[in-house]
């Protein structure tokens, strides 16, 4: 048996994709001054038309660094989701800094030290078959999020769980599969499992839930396009405690007193960042360099009058880092963005004509150029 549904933050629209959902998982918190102010209005009203319920916490390790900043935010993350604790699953959405799975663990045991439950672990398909998760797969379910392109559109076909090409790396068992972003502005996946088992991950963790787990599925290539997130706007949000009263539930164990930190600007948990579009633009310029040396090599030049010369030097060097950098202001500081693969096109494009345009000015010593 399968069950359906979507997760969702302050981006979607309270009560975005009730119709047909099995359950519902709203963003709760973000690194260590951060909480998604619509997450109770979600759970709210998914509770009301009974639904399955989780919520999950984004991964700030590039802000909180180190097993330490892990700890700080497993316990920001409990201190804030008190009232849903053993009613809805919990969920690390580790998306920052993949490489540093120690950190991953060090966040999921904490959360187990003081709840008595393990998490489950969202990451990307490519990230699950690129990393020794051998130590969390012990403990935690497993979240994959792949997009076949058959899946990722406005409108999707239903999925069946014999339909999920991914490898699983260290897991035996996939827990929940995100197929597809691209559902107007909704994530949508699908859950391997009946309601008691989503009881059991929320109330006991996934070694009880595997005794009650449907047939696994059929392993089957893997031919399905990576996850291509979309962008989220960011502004700094203040930390509130955002269960009910009504509904308050204290951990197993009583989280210690989480250190206050200055508030942090909601990333682009779903989205590029600064330093993925610094990196890119440095490899332009790598490869401009390059350009230059291999034309210096073979005595190749462009005649070009002074004039034209010196307005492409500025534009080269100046305009088109400036209309990037730009971009990158507008997408992950003012909310502006069209999704990771639209952006990722325009940085090319940028890039591109940096990089032609460098190739126009290869001749950039005075033995090369060739003015009026």
């Amino acid at each position: 048996m399968a069950l359906y549904g979507v997760d969702i933050s302050k981006w979607q629209a309270v009560g975005a994709g009730d119709n047909g959902a099995d359950f519902v998982i709203p963003k709760a918190t973000e690194g260590v001054g951060y909480v998604d102010p619509n997450c109770d209005k979600h759970y709210q009203r998914a509770l009301k038309q009974n639904k399955l319920l989780g919520t999950y916490h984004f991964a700030r390790p590039d802000l909180n660094g180190g097993i330490d900043g892990a700890r700080r935010e497993a316990e920001y993350y409990v201190a804030n989701i008190k009232g849903y604790i053993g009613k809805s699953i919990m969920v690390l959405d580790w998306e920052k800094n993949v490489w540093d799975v120690a950190w991953a663990e060090a966040f999921l045991n904490r959360v187990h030290e003081l709840t008595g439950i393990w998490a489950l672990i969202y990451m990307s398909a490519s990230v699950v078959s690129s990393y020794n998760w051998a130590n969390v797969a012990k403990n935690c379910g497993l979240w994959i999020a792949g997009y076949p392109s058959k899946y990722n559109v406005k409108n999707p076909p239903v999925p069946s769980v014999n339909n999920m090409p991914y490898k699983l790396g260290a897991w035996s068992f996939w827990a929940i599969w995100q197929y597809t972003s691209s559902a107007g502005t909704l994530d949508r996946d699908i859950a391997n499992m009946d309601r008691a088992a989503w009881m059991l991950y929320a109330q006991g963790g996934r070694k009880v839930v595997e005794d009650v787990k449907p047939s696994e599925p059929q392993e089957a290539p893997q031919q399905a396009e990576e996850p291509k997130p979309s962008v989220e706007p960011t502004q700094p949000e203040k930390p509130q405690e955002n269960a009910s009263s009504d509904q308050k539930q204290e951990p197993t164990t009583e989280p210690e007193p989480v250190e206050q930190t200055p508030e942090q600007v909601e990333s682009t948990d779903k989205g590029l960042t600064a330093q993925e579009w610094n990196e890119a633009l440095d490899k332009a310029q790598k490869s401009v360099e390059l350009v230059e040396k291999t034309a210096k090599k073979f005595n190749v030049s462009i005649p070009m009058s002074n004039k034209v010369y010196d307005v492409l030097k500025v534009i080269v060097a100046v305009v088109l880092p400036a209309i990037s950098m730009l971009y990158v202001g507008l997408a992950n500081i003012w909310g502006f963005g069209f999704g990771e693969e639209v952006d990722k096109t325009i940085q090319l494009i940028i890039s591109t004509i940096n990089a032609l345009l460098g190739l126009a000015i290869i001749k950039s010593s005075a033995d090369y150029h060739k003015g009026d």
